[in-house]
């Protein structure tokens, strides 16, 4: 995002023994001069971000049922055979100092295996993911070249899990299913930067916490990436995100971590 910064308002000291001549003078220069930089002021104009985006996540933890967990572990190489589908977009409000960001991500993914044993039991594996954060934002420190922002929030996660066990071997044939849908908020706390290598290049970092026992015990997210400006209002960002949560309630466990690549198109106006 295109930072703009005004030169401030040069002062001006009014010896006590100047005459109304030099105070009208003066007064004359005070008002050419430009206005002093200010993030606060109602001529301050709106600046805003969408950003749709794909996360292409690994997945490596527990969930499920208490008494019937399932251990995932796919792998990035294995994200293309258990996608069905996904959705992810960003947008980005500011006035001066302060802003909003609101960011939704949805997947849905979809695995079997056979589980080791003489009673060969077969396992489908269906997942459902919704993650939605609103947050918002003010800008402590700003530059020609760079920005840092500390945010608060709200992430919302919420999930749908099915998994249904078969075994057809000779020892024992049945057929168990178990589903669970869980959702929960978490309150967050992070803080984000935006650093220009030059006119074309930057580096955009992030990273927060949260949870703090309210639904998840811990919950924590990093991210990393480089942009890349085609123009004024249009940008590539490619990247890294880490993201774990350590959530049990009930008869309900999910402890997961998801990390993998992020791409992302930045449309500013």
């Amino acid at each position: 995002m295109k930072h703009t910064n005004k030169h401030p308002m040069k002062r001006i000291l009014i010896p006590s023994l100047l005459c109304a001549t030099s105070l009208l003078a003066m007064a004359g220069s005070v008002a050419n001069d430009p206005a002093p930089a200010s993030f606060t002021t109602t001529e301050s104009p709106w600046e805003f971000r969408l950003q749709p985006y794909g996360w292409l996540t690994a997945i490596d933890g527990t969930t499920g049922p208490q008494g019937f967990p399932a251990e995932i572990d796919a792998g990035f190489d294995d994200i293309f055979d258990i996608l069905e589908m996904a959705a992810a977009l960003q947008f980005e409000a500011r006035k001066g100092r302060w802003g909003i960001i609101a960011d939704a991500f949805y997947a849905e993914l979809g695995t079997s295996g056979t589980l080791p044993g003489p009673l060969e039991t077969n396992v489908n594996l269906d997942f459902e993911q919704f993650l939605g954060e609103l947050v918002a934002f003010y800008r402590v420190s700003e530059s020609a070249e760079s920005y840092v922002d500390l945010y608060a929030g709200i992430r919302h996660n919420s999930l749908t899990l099915e998994l249904e066990a078969t075994s057809d071997g000779p020892i024992l044939d049945r057929k168990d299913t178990r589903s669970g849908d869980k959702s929960w908020t978490d309150p967050i706390i992070g803080i984000r930067t935006q650093w220009d290598i030059n006119d074309q290049w930057y580096f955009v970092g992030r990273g927060d916490i949260g949870g703090f026992g309210v639904d998840s015990d811990l919950t924590w997210n990093v991210q990393a990436s480089l942009g890349y400006r085609f123009n004024e209002s249009v940008s590539l960002e490619v990247g890294y995100r880490y993201f774990d949560t350590d959530y049990s309630e009930n008869n309900f466990i999910y402890d997961v971590a998801q990390s993998g690549a992020l791409i992302g198109v930045n449309f500013t106006f």
